[in-house]
Order: structure tokens, then sequence, then C-alpha cells
């Protein structure tokens, strides 16, 4: 049997990156004459009763374009999306028609999306987004940025119909397009990535990794892309706290390193374990505020098939953990407030155990000079 052929298909190419703690999207659309075109997220095969995103992101038209795939020809559109989040992604697609065959994929991972900067000058079409949209985003900057970058591949249609299962059979080389590698894998790991997938009908085919998806599905329905990306933007924002955290909490413990010698000193470090207290209390106020926003920013209700692509992609991108990592750090975050709580009190106590002292003594003073 030779090598299947795709009818219809696209590649898609996220880079996701954290711009800040959160974006007026009705500032977006105000801005929008300054783009091709716009688009606000909305699931095409169910309604917000089965997938709920109370404040959908707007995607933004940038650049479009024929390109030259081997012998193929194909079409690029490049769009910049904004999510009430505070992130801002670049999103590449490639679209191919005809007979082409199904190894285009390895090749458009191999030629772009392994080199997509060069491929696609993604950071140009960054910097050239942020110049017009930075007033959209609110809240303090950080000097922290986590990026995230993912890969689509869908098909709508082969040259042929096929099942599910043919699907997986045939294409023999699907585990190390989703894993980017280029070396056979072991059996062990294509069976552990073939766990990972899900089927609505017998001809239809979503298959998951952390590195990147495949899609097949013959009404062209974009549903399972827009919650795999909604969940990659929430992964960045997570890891954006996460490493917020980090950040805030090294500056503190520099604060507080530079511990008192003796009771006398600690009643001069008030203002130092003053402020600090200040600023844990901030941070665990700020960060537990924003988790819970991105915890709430999608639901997914009633439908059994997403609710399991939502559940798996969540496990398998590793969301879970992170916002375990959070809620440690948010614990330490609130351990090491008591400490400077408990500080706080031991210093008080000591400066009015010396200003005892000291009207005792002045008491003593007036008593004998008369």
């Amino acid at each position: 049997m030779g090598e299947i052929k795709v009818n219809k298909g696209r590649v898609y190419y996220y880079k996701i990156y954290n711009i800040s703690d959160s974006a007026d999207l009705e500032r977006v659309v105000s801005l929008a004459s300054n783009f091709k075109g716009i688009k606000r997220l909305r699931f095409e095969r169910v309604g917000s009763d089965v997938i709920d995103i109370p404040n959908p992101p707007i995607q933004l038209y940038i650049d479009e374009y024929p390109i030259k795939i081997d012998d193929f020809d194909g079409y690029v559109t490049v769009k910049l999306e904004v999510n009430e989040l505070g992130t801002m992604g670049i999103i590449v697609e490639i679209e191919f028609t005809g007979e082409v065959p199904i190894s285009i994929f390895k090749i458009i991972q191999k030629s772009y999306i392994d080199d997509a900067e060069s491929a696609f000058k993604i950071d140009t079409y960054f910097n050239n987004g942020l110049n017009i949209l930075g007033p959209v985003f609110k809240g303090k900057y950080e000097k922290v940025f986590p990026i995230l970058d993912y890969s689509i591949y869908y098909v709508q249609s082969f040259d042929h119909p096929l099942k599910a299962k043919e699907v997986v059979t045939e294409y023999g080389d699907l585990p190390e397009l989703l894993h980017k590698s280029y070396k056979q894998l072991s059996t062990q790991v294509r069976n552990r990535t073939l766990r990972h997938a899900f089927s609505y009908y017998n001809d239809d085919l979503v298959v998951i990794t952390n590195d990147g998806a495949f899609i097949y599905d013959p009404d062209g329905s974009d549903d399972v892309i827009d919650i795999l990306d909604f969940l990659n933007t929430q992964l960045v924002t997570i890891r954006y706290y996460d490493e917020l955290l980090n950040k805030r909490m090294r500056e503190i413990n520099s604060m507080l390193s530079k511990r008192p010698t003796n009771s006398l000193t600690e009643i001069f470090k008030i203002r130092e374990h003053n402020d600090a207290s200040r600023k844990l209390m901030a941070l665990t106020v700020e960060v537990k505020s924003a988790m819970d926003h991105a915890q709430n920013a999608i639901h997914v209700t009633e439908d059994v098939y997403y609710a399991r692509i939502y559940m798996n992609a969540r496990q398998i991108f590793g969301l879970s953990s992170w916002e375990e990592s959070v809620e440690r750090k948010l614990e330490i975050v609130n351990n090491t407030y008591d400490m400077v709580q408990h500080n706080l009190s031991h210093a008080f106590d000591n400066f009015l155990e010396l200003i005892v002292i000291l009207l005792i003594f002045i008491e003593l003073f007036a008593f004998f000079k008369h």
C-alpha cells in the first residue's frame, strides 16, 4: 500500500507570550482597524453550554501569502491572538489542498516549524503587534516572560475515506511527528503516545502530546484546536505566576536574610519586617486572584467527548503539576508571612521593653537628682 494522501490539510504553529496580568479585549476591538481582519473565538460544533469561555480571545489577521512546499502549493495566514489573561500569541496557519502525501507534515515540521523564527519572522510580527496593542495590556509588567510553542497537524479529508484506526495504522510516522523526532521511537513511547487518542465517530481522530497534536475531522471543525489553544494559554499564564513567585521570594528572602545580631538591633529592623510583610500579603492576594481567574476562564461541561479531551490535555500539558507548584510556593509565602509577623511582634515587644527601661531610668534619674 502506498503513502496515504491528504486532500485538504492544515498545520498550525503557535508561539504564546505572557505579557501582563490581563488584557482589555474591548480595547483590542477598537484597534482592529490596524489589522487585516478580526475574529473572536467561537465554538462551531457545540454551544456555550458545553464549552464556556466567558471572555473569548480575539484573533487579528496580520499577514497572508502563498508558499511553495516541495512541489506543492500552500497558503500561509498569520494571526495575533490576545487573551484576557494577558497573553499574546502568534499563530501561523499553513493550508494546502490536492492529493498531497501525508509526509508533507514532516517536511513542514523540518523546514518551517523547527526554525519558525527564520521561516516566518515570528519576532518581527510579535514586536510590530506589541507596538500597536501595548496599551491593551494591564497590570504591572514583570521581567518574567515565559514563552510556549505548539504545533497542530490537521486533516479535513484524505484522498479516500479512512476510519480512525486506519489512519493510525497507515500513518506509521504519527508518533514521531508529534514528538518532533527524526529517529524511530521505541515501541513503548509509540504505544504511550497513541493511548492519548480520541474519537467521537469512527472516522475522526485526535492524538495529543505535550509538543503537538494531530486532528482528523471531516467536518472541518476548529473546536478541538481552540480547546488546545486555550489550554496552552492557561499553561503560559500559570507558568508566569510560578516564575513570578520565584522572583518575588528571592527579593523578599534577600531582604530578610540580613538578620539582626541581637534583640537591640532587631528593633531597628521593624520597618524592613513591616515592608516584607506587606509585600508578602500583596503577593498572595495577587497570585491567588490571578490563578482563580485563569482556572475559571474556561468550563467544559455536559459533553463527555470534549470533557475527556480537555481533562486529558490538561494532564498531558502538566497543568495540574504547575498549579500544585504554585500552591506549594503560596504555602511557603504564607509560612514566611507568619514568620515575619512573629519577628514583627518580637521586635515590637523588644521596643516596648526598651521604652519601659528608659522610662524607669528617667524616673530614677529624676528621683536621685532631687
